[in-house]
C-alpha cells in the first residue's frame, strides 16, 4: 500500500497542507510544535484505531473553530482509493467515507487502510502496564484477521455486562443464573482471543529475536512469551482442543464467581493476561537499560510491520515520529534494511542526523503550513526505494 495524495485542513494546527508523497521516503521536518506529529496523527486516523498520542476525537478540531477535512488517496495494489474524514465544530462527529461511501463501523477501516506507527512513547510497550502489551498484540493480530477487532470489542462488552451484574450484589442463586449466560459467551470469545494472541506471539518472537540481534550486533537475545491466566504460559491450541479449551475457560469463570461477587468485578480471563518480554533471560521491564528498552520497542514495531507484509503480501505505510534522530548510524542502517521497500513518513527536527539512505521527498512545516515541499501534484517517484504498484 502507498499513499499518492494527502490533503489536510483544520486538523489541529494544520492548514491547507497538500502534497504528493514519494513512494519511498517522506521526511517531515521543522522546529518543535509546528505540526509534524499532527500530520502523522492525521494519517493514522484512517486506521480506525485510537490516536497513538491518546488524543480524543473532539480535540482533532482546531481552537479557531473551523471544520476539519482530511483526505488521502492511496493505491492498495489493485486500484486507487480515497478516504475522506470530515468533522464540524457543531456536531464534533467524525464522518469517514471511502470512495464516497460512508464508513459505518471503524472496524471496516482495518480491511482498507494499513499503517504501523512508532513513536518515542512506544517504550511503554516495555515499561508500561500489561494492558499496553495486550492492546499491542490485539491490534497486531486484528490487522491480520478480520474477526479479530470485533472479537476484542465483543469481549469488552460482555465483560462490562458481567461486571455490572457483579456490582449489584444480588443473591448467589439469582446471580448464577444470569452469569451463566454471560460466562458461556465470555469463554468462547476469550478462548478465541487467547488462541490468536499465542499464535501471533510465536511468530512475533521469532521475527523480533532476529531484528533485535541485528540492532544489538548479536550481543543480546530476547524472548517474548504469552502468559495466559486461564491456559498458562505459552499455551498450545489445536482445532480439536478448542471446545475443551472453552470448557476450561468456562470452569475458571464459574470457580471464581464467589470471589468475583465479593470484589464486584471479573478476576479471571484474557483481560488479565501478560506478555512477558525478556533480554538475556531477565525481565526487560525490570532490569533492561533505557537503551535496551528503546531498542526492544523498536524491534517489536519493525517485527509487526514485517509480519504484516508477509501475511498480507503488501507493505503497510510506516509512520516514524521523531525516532530516527535518537538512533546512531548502525541502528538507523538496521531500520533502513527493514523499511527500504515500504513507504515511510518520518518526522525530524534535524535532517542532518539521518543517514544518506533515508533521503527522499522533504516537506517543511511552520506553524501548521507547508513552507517548502512538492506542490506539483505529479505522481510520486517510483524509484528503487519505493513500492511497485503491485505490492
Amino acid at each position: 500500500m502507498r499513499l499518492t495524495q494527502i490533503r489536510i485542513d483544520g486538523f489541529k494546527n494544520l492548514r491547507d497542507v497538500v502534497f504528493t508523497p514519494d513512494a519511498g521516503y517522506n521526511i517531515i521536518s521543522g522546529e518543535n510544535a509546528q505540526g509534524k506529529t499532527n500530520l502523522l496523527e492525521a494519517l493514522w486516523m484512517f486506521t480506525g484505531c485510537r490516536s497513538f498520542r491518546g488524543t480524543k476525537e473532539r480535540d482533532y478540531l482546531s481552537f479557531s473553530g473551523e471544520s476539519l477535512t482530511v483526505s488521502v488517496k492511496f493505491h492498495d495494489g489493485r486500484r486507487e482509493q480515497e478516504l475522506v474524514c470530515e468533522m464540524s465544530p457543531r456536531s464534533r462527529e467524525k464522518k469517514i467515507t471511502c470512495n464516497g461511501v460512508p464508513i459505518r463501523q471503524t472496524s471496516q477501516l482495518f480491511e482498507i487502510y494499513h499503517c504501523v506507527a512508532f513513536t518515542p512513547e512506544d517504550i511503554e510497550l516495555i515499561t508500561g502496564s500489561p494492558d499496553v502489551r495486550r492492546s499491542f498484540v490485539d491490534l497486531c493480530f486484528s490487522q491480520l484477521h478480520k474477526r479479530g477487532v470485533s472479537s476484542v470489542r465483543r469481549y469488552q462488552l460482555i465483560l462490562s455486562q458481567r461486571n455490572a451484574i457483579l456490582k449489584q450484589h444480588l443473591p448467589a442463586s439469582q446471580t448464577d443464573v444470569i452469569l451463566d449466560i454471560w460466562d458461556r459467551q465470555l469463554a468462547a470469545v476469550g478462548t478465541y482471543i487467547a488462541l490468536r494472541r499465542q499464535s501471533y506471539l510465536c511468530r512475533l518472537e521469532e521475527t523480533c529475536r532476529e531484528l533485535y540481534s541485528r540492532i544489538s550486533s548479536g550481543a543480546e537475545e530476547i524472548s517474548a512469551a504469552y502468559k495466559s491466566q486461564v491456559f498458562g504460559k505459552r499455551p498450545e491450541f489445536s482445532q480439536d482442543s478448542l471446545q475443551e479449551a472453552e470448557e476450561l475457560y468456562y470452569k475458571k469463570l464459574t470457580d471464581a464467581r464467589e470471589q468475583d461477587r465479593e470484589l464486584g468485578f471479573t478476576t479471571c480471563g484474557v483481560h488479565r493476561d501478560e506478555i512477558e518480554l525478556q533480554i538475556n533471560g531477565v525481565s526487560a521491564r525490570e532490569y533492561g537499560s533505557q537503551g535496551q528498552k528503546k531498542s526492544l520497542a523498536l524491534a517489536l514495531k519493525l517485527a509487526q510491520a514485517q509480519l504484516y507484509g508477509v501475511a498480507r503480501r503488501e507493505s503497510p505505510v510506516i509512520l516514524l515520529d521523531d525516532v530516527m534522530g535518537e538512533l546512531d548510524r548502525s541502528r538507523q542502517e538496521v531500520v533502513y534494511t527493514i523499511i527500504r521497500n515500504m513507504q515511510v513518513f518520518l518526522t525530524t527536527c534535524h535532517d542532518e542526523v539521518l543517514i544518506p539512505e533515508l533521503s527522499g521527498h522533504r516537506v517543511v512545516l511552520k506553524q501548521g503550513h507547508i513552507i517548502e515541499g512538492d506542490f506539483s501534484g505529479n505522481p510520486p517517484n517510483n524509484g528503487e526505494n519505493g513500492l511497485s504498484t503491485d505490492c
